[in-house]
């Protein structure tokens, strides 16, 4: 697709995808021109994730770091500490008090660092 398929579909402007691209935070189209930029479905993914984590009030450079870091999903931020699941993980697999503790302890051994 071209930069303004992509954009149209993203919701976003051009000059947003062009931005995001310039940052490193979506890969360059893989060939370029005005009628032959080739953006696919990974970019159009990763420019939505960035305007969902951008509209949950992260900045920009937070987004970054954490579209460097995982495809992990944000399911809760609360007091600078953010809960973030795996996609790939089934929910009907996760054991919620067993996480739960391991979350605790996680906490508890970070917060008695000095």
């Amino acid at each position: 697709m071209t930069l303004a398929e992509l954009a149209e579909k993203a919701g976003i402007p051009p000059r947003q995808i062009r931005f995001l691209i310039a940052e490193g935070i979506l890969p360059p189209a893989s060939k370029t021109g005005r009628a032959a930029d080739a953006y696919g479905e990974e970019h159009l993914a990763k420019a939505r994730r960035y305007t969902t984590l951008h509209g949950l009030g992260m900045k920009p450079a937070a987004v970054k770091v954490l579209m460097a870091f995982d495809d992990a999903l944000p399911i809760h931020q609360a007091r600078g500490v953010e809960l973030r699941v795996d996609p790939s993980v089934d929910p009907a697999s996760i054991d919620v008090e067993a996480t739960l503790a391991d979350i605790e302890k996680a906490l508890r051994a970070y917060t008695a660092k000095e």
